[in-house]
């Protein structure tokens, strides 16, 4: 199994896909096989099959090459294929991006839903699940959202000065005061902290004239099925973050 995987991983590198987007397209395509919504011709003779890396593998050659419509569907992302073939239901996209490999609880899921690019690199909505874990705490849903959205205004220095998010925990506002001091840039807290806002709202204005839209939002379902590590959560729950949070960023714009 673990060489399986990393043959998988290898092969998804080697073509230059995205491991985590083409996971859950691989989970989706499985699910819908299982549960009869396609065929083995939809999948080119081939049958999807937990824990078969081999026929993966396959699998992402075909998401490549794409020898039939099916495949050049789920290449547009299961967002797209979904449409088509049903499944909706656990077709586990956010902004029409796969979802991240985190089921950690609501603060996950907003965070990525409001992220600017609906990732989980925007910002660390699992760790505020987290603390609601290890702290026993309980957060609203303007709560959440103001916290992600603090985070990632301050994401956008880290990101903008090539910081690894990794290590994000080692740059404060006074190492990076110091080290922009070393090569002659000397900012106040407030001069960084509306950097950061700027490039957020930015990002925002261009979403918006291209044609993003909150209202054309879907929660898989299987989110609210499966349950995660902290609280309990509620598509009311999560409407109600979304509508927060959709007020407070038009405010920056």
């Amino acid at each position: 199994m673990e060489k399986g995987m990393l043959k998988l991983i290898d092969t998804v590198e080697a073509y230059c896909l995205d491991a985590m987007s083409t996971g859950v397209v691989l989970a989706w395509a499985t699910e819908m096989f299982e549960k009869g919504f396609i065929t083995k011709e939809h999948l080119n003779g081939i049958e999807l099959k937990w824990g078969d890396s081999d026929t993966y593998e396959k699998a992402v050659e075909y998401i490549v090459e794409q020898p039939n419509d099916f495949y050049k569907d789920i290449a547009k992302g299961i967002y797209h294929a979904s449409k088509i073939y049903g499944g909706e239901e656990f077709a586990l996209t956010f902004g029409k991006n796969e979802m991240p490999g985190y089921h950690t609880g609501p603060g996950c899921h907003i965070g990525y839903a409001i992220g600017a690019r609906h990732s989980h690199l925007c910002n660390a909505g699992y760790s505020l699940d987290r603390k609601m874990i290890v702290d026993g705490t309980k957060e609203t849903p303007q709560s959440i959202v103001d916290s992600l959205m603090k985070e990632e205004k301050w994401r956008q220095i880290l990101s903008s000065l090539n910081l690894c998010f990794f290590a994000r925990g080692i740059y404060s506002m006074d190492v990076i005061k110091r080290g922009l001091k070393a090569v002659g840039l000397d900012f106040s807290d407030d001069e960084i902290n509306n950097i950061g806002e700027r490039v957020y709202a930015e990002k925002y204005s261009f979403k918006y004239r291209e044609g993003f839209s909150f209202e054309n939002r879907k929660w898989p379902q299987r989110i609210f099925d499966t349950k995660s590590l902290s609280t309990e959560f509620d598509k009311k729950f999560m409407e109600n973050a979304i509508t927060y949070a959709e007020k407070k960023i038009k405010e920056l714009l």
